[in-house]
């Protein structure tokens, strides 16, 4: 039997385990596995962050050559395409309404204008818009259906905000123009259309928007609640031929001044024509206005027909009224003709109730109030 190196011998430097020191005298919990702060010496059993960030050591070049590429495709999207729809999609959900116009001083092919409106955008922030040129045309209406064009300022928008056009003259389609004013005379709720384009500012973002709009508004609808009152026959006429005077009231129920001119209306007890009344630099102002009649009643022609206008008139006598229908015959203004209004005007008939007990009182006054001043002349 070999006896056992003693451990300082030469033999012993080559004897396993003799430097392993003394075993745990428990007999357990042997292997206690060394760890670093970083990395676990045994395999398997890394953190969820040190795997994140062995593999973005690994890969991030990888991925950042794949943020350019997205970047590069998405960016151009965002710029050119998202942001204009987004843009577009605020304008188009905006409300727009009509404030007050002004349709002055006609002429044969243009006008006086100014419009007012109020713009709302559904969005919070201020929004900055250079200026646009508007063009008010016909919706419907085939190819080019526009009638003016009005220029608007640049603004910033921040909640309900008014936009302005300054007055100036303005050159018409007179075509269009004309479509234009029969449906704010004859209809109750004719749209203003009106589209243009401008560069709406963001902060510092900008994008091209379209405002294409039909404004809603309350127009004339036929003058209904037209009315003559206060008339008067004159026994004497005055020498420009006229024999009859009245209040005429043309209801405006719109947010539009409109300057006529002087308007001429034929005067008509059924189908007979009996004369015509003028309203002289006639201008609707927005609500109920009346304005004076000067006429030309053709009397010969009322007692040769009496029995048929008393026949045509029973029912509207016997209620103190005569029901007396006009239709426009001429519309001038400054002394020229308006061949729009005239055109428009020619096509409307309104029909009024004219009291019997007023006139003939206004009539007899008068003829008093003539006959008193005769008596003091001489």
């Amino acid at each position: 039997m070999a006896v056992p190196a003693h451990p300082s011998s030469k033999d012993a430097r080559y004897a396993l385990g003799t430097h392993r020191g003394p075993l745990s005298s428990q007999g357990a919990d042997v292997a206690h596995p060394e760890k670093t702060n970083e990395i676990s010496l045994e395999p398997g059993k890394q953190t969820r962050a040190q795997r994140i960030r062995r593999h973005w050591r690994r890969f991030w070049c990888c991925y950042a050559f794949g943020g350019i590429i997205f970047l590069a495709i998405m960016l151009p999207i965002l710029f050119l395409v998202i942001i204009p729809a987004v843009a577009q999609r605020v304008v188009d959900g905006s409300t727009l309404v009509l404030v007050h116009a002004e349709v002055q001083q006609p002429r044969a092919d243009s006008m006086m204008l100014r419009i007012d409106s109020a713009l709302n955008l559904p969005l919070k922030i201020p929004v900055r818009i250079d200026p646009i040129t508007m063009s008010l045309f016909n919706r419907g209406r085939p190819e080019n259906s526009t009638w003016a064009k009005v220029y608007l300022p640049a603004a910033r928008i921040h909640g309900n905000t008014t936009l302005a056009t300054n007055s100036t003259f303005t050159e018409l389609n007179i075509a269009e123009w004309t479509e234009y004013v029969r449906s704010v005379v004859f209809e109750s709720h004719a749209p203003l259309s009106v589209k243009g384009s401008t560069t709406a500012h963001i902060g510092k973002l900008k994008s091209r928007v379209t405002m294409n709009k039909d404004i809603h508004q309350t127009t004339l609808n036929s003058f209904d609640g037209f009315s003559i009152s206060d008339p008067q026959l004159l026994l004497r006429p005055r020498d420009d031929g006229t024999n009859l005077l009245a209040n005429a009231t043309l209801p405006n129920p719109s947010v539009m001044t409109l300057e006529i001119g002087t308007t001429t209306l034929n005067l008509y007890s059924n189908n007979l024509l009996l004369g015509n009344v003028t309203l002289d630099n006639l201008t609707l102002h927005p609500g109920n206005h009346s304005s004076s009649v000067r006429g030309t009643l053709d009397l010969r022609a009322l007692l040769t027909n009496l029995t048929t206008i008393l026949r045509d008139q029973r029912d509207a006598i016997q209620r103190g009224y005569l029901d007396l229908r006009t239709v426009g015959a001429d519309v001038t203004y400054d002394g020229v003709s308006v061949p729009y209004y005239s055109a428009v005007m020619q096509n409307l008939t309104m029909t009024a109730q004219v009291p019997l007990g007023r006139l003939v009182e206004n009539t007899l006054r008068g003829a008093l109030w003539s006959r008193d001043i005769a008596v003091d002349i001489l």
